[in-house]
């Protein structure tokens, strides 16, 4: 050992601190790992092709960021051909034909528990608006009624069943034996009420806002998510497969910051985003979207913590239902779910956790 001293061994081992540690008679210097230091991502202008997958539902938010925004960010956006669910637009980021998938929270978290797929939540997109709707004439104008009814889902792995199943077993009521879910296709849906087949309907705007508020409308509003906190909270999540977040961060970073911009333009311009939508969906006119809009909460499109958070309350009422076991930890979990695109480390790459439970 050229060079250290019996003294020099002592005074090491009685100086010891955090920065060396003492193995028999020797001493040994180590460095602290240093924290991640995280930067704003700074874009770089250059131009970029993007495929995404979206409900067919409501792509007015999509619309926006098309018409207004993606040309700010040089992006070209196109969407993947034909009618889409949210649990469709997933598997579409998971097979490879889109880098992104726009798709309801809920539905996110009900594909994560079959097992970790290659993408990662980056943002909030719009809050909710879904409302359970009670046939005219049925006794109940509380939620602590509908056990027994027969309750109309257009789709059973839609998220409209998962968030009213959220609120039941929240009064109680357990959601797959208390009621009785019948699905069926929107055209079929007013006929079913008219001959008493169904006693309610689980749906999300706009077609459930059409149905509230026909000439002669069938249904009344039971419950909704654009009233107290669910309002606040973002429904749709926009998820970007791994692959894109580790070679293009900077084009993740531009998807997102047009996509934020489109959801605020949005808030602050609901008449001229009510024209915009009036143009693509069918049965509805400028004003009656407009209406609409105006009884919904715009510009919730949350990202990093405020994007956790959001998340991790998600996952709390997935336990309600069974589809997240109770030991898993809800911020954990949302965590490894989530990541910020609009921060990186020095090297410019971001940090993409294991996807997962924790």
């Amino acid at each position: 050992m050229r060079g250290l001293t019996r003294r020099r061994l002592l005074l090491g081992a009685g100086g010891a601190t955090a920065g060396a540690a003492v193995v028999g008679a020797l001493v040994v210097h180590y460095q602290r790992p240093r924290p991640v230091v995280m930067h704003k991502v700074v874009l770089d202008g250059r131009a970029r092709r993007m495929v995404l997958s979206w409900p067919s539902s409501n792509r007015l938010l999509f619309h926006v960021a098309q018409a207004r925004f993606f040309g700010t960010y040089n992006l070209d956006v196109t969407l993947v051909d034909g009618a889409r669910t949210g649990r469709t637009t997933i598997a579409d980021v998971v097979e490879g034909r889109a880098v992104g998938a726009a798709a309801p929270i809920l539905t996110w978290l009900d594909r994560y528990r079959l097992g970790p797929i290659p993408v990662h939540l980056v943002t909030g997109l719009q809050s909710g608006g879904f409302r359970l709707l009670v046939r005219r004439g049925v006794k109940g104008s509380r939620l602590d009624n509908v056990a027994g009814m027969r309750i109309a889902v257009t789709d059973q792995d839609m998220a409209d069943r998962l968030f009213f199943s959220v609120m039941m077993r929240r009064k109680g009521i357990n959601p797959d034996d208390a009621v009785h879910w019948v699905t069926l296709a929107p055209a079929q849906i007013e006929d079913a009420a008219r001959a008493g087949e169904i006693d309610a309907v689980a749906a999300h705007d706009p077609l459930a806002w059409q149905w509230l508020h026909a000439p002669d409308p069938l249904f009344f509003e039971l419950a909704n998510s654009t009233t107290g906190h669910y309002s606040q909270r973002t429904n749709l999540a926009l998820g970007l497969s791994d692959a894109l977040l580790r070679s293009d961060p900077v084009g993740a970073a531009s998807l997102v910051m047009a996509l934020r911009a489109a959801s605020d333009w949005i808030r602050q311009h609901p008449d001229e985003a009510a024209g915009l939508m009036a143009e693509a969906t069918d049965g509805m006119d400028a004003a009656q979207i407009l209406a609409m809009l105006r009884h919904e909460s715009l510009g919730i499109s949350p990202v990093g913590h405020d994007l956790r958070v959001q998340v991790s309350q998600y996952v709390d009422e997935m336990k309600l239902l069974d589809r997240v076991p109770d030991a898993v930890g809800s911020a954990a979990y949302a965590r490894r779910l989530c990541v910020n695109v609009l921060e990186a480390d020095e090297s410019g790459a971001l940090l993409i956790p294991d996807a997962g439970p924790a």
